[in-house]
């Protein structure tokens, strides 16, 4: 996947372009990739099965957590590995969102932010768990398709903050 992304990100010009790439290509793994340009942004799931679009969960607004989100996929998918928690994750941000849309980027970060009782979508490694068990959210990332941006953040939700984010511009 990750030789597949640079190929991509080197060749295509745009989304329909990079689709076009994507679809000629032969996959043996799987992964997610954003795409964007300045008309249009997409998420697929990619896998041997195909390369397959996932649905927006409000407009304008995309949701991965580590599960497929499309039905061909998943049927092959090692969901002991990944649920309930990433299904829990989704169906919970999914709410979220669609109950108080986010009208900003910023919005949508302090959404992703999560505490007690609630799925663990910001997630801090405990390292009283068994190895395989300390998960970590590691960096948060916003894209503006529109502005050919990406924003990162070293860091989880939480400390939108308190940390710097860097931009890049495509």
């Amino acid at each position: 996947m990750h030789v597949l992304a640079a190929c991509v990100f080197e060749e295509a010009g745009s989304v329909d372009h990079a689709l076009e790439l994507l679809r000629e290509t032969p996959i043996a793994s799987s992964g997610s990739f954003a795409l964007f340009d300045t008309a249009r942004a997409v998420l697929l799931d990619i896998s041997p099965e195909g390369i397959f679009e996932v649905p927006e969960v409000v407009p304008g607004t995309w949701l991965r957590t580590n599960h497929f989100l499309t039905p061909a996929p998943s049927v092959h998918e090692k969901s002991w590995l990944y649920q309930p928690d990433s299904g829990q994750r989704f169906a919970f941000l999914q709410d979220r969102i669609a109950r108080t849309r986010p009208q900003s980027a910023d919005e949508l970060v302090g959404q992703l932010i999560t505490g007690p009782g609630e799925p663990a979508v910001t997630c801090n490694p405990d390292p009283a768990k068994e190895f395989g068990q300390r998960w970590a959210s590691l960096a948060t990332i916003t894209l503006d398709p529109a502005r050919r941006t990406a924003r990162i953040l070293d860091g989880t939700p939480a400390e939108h903050d308190s940390r710097p984010w860097f931009e890049l511009q495509c």
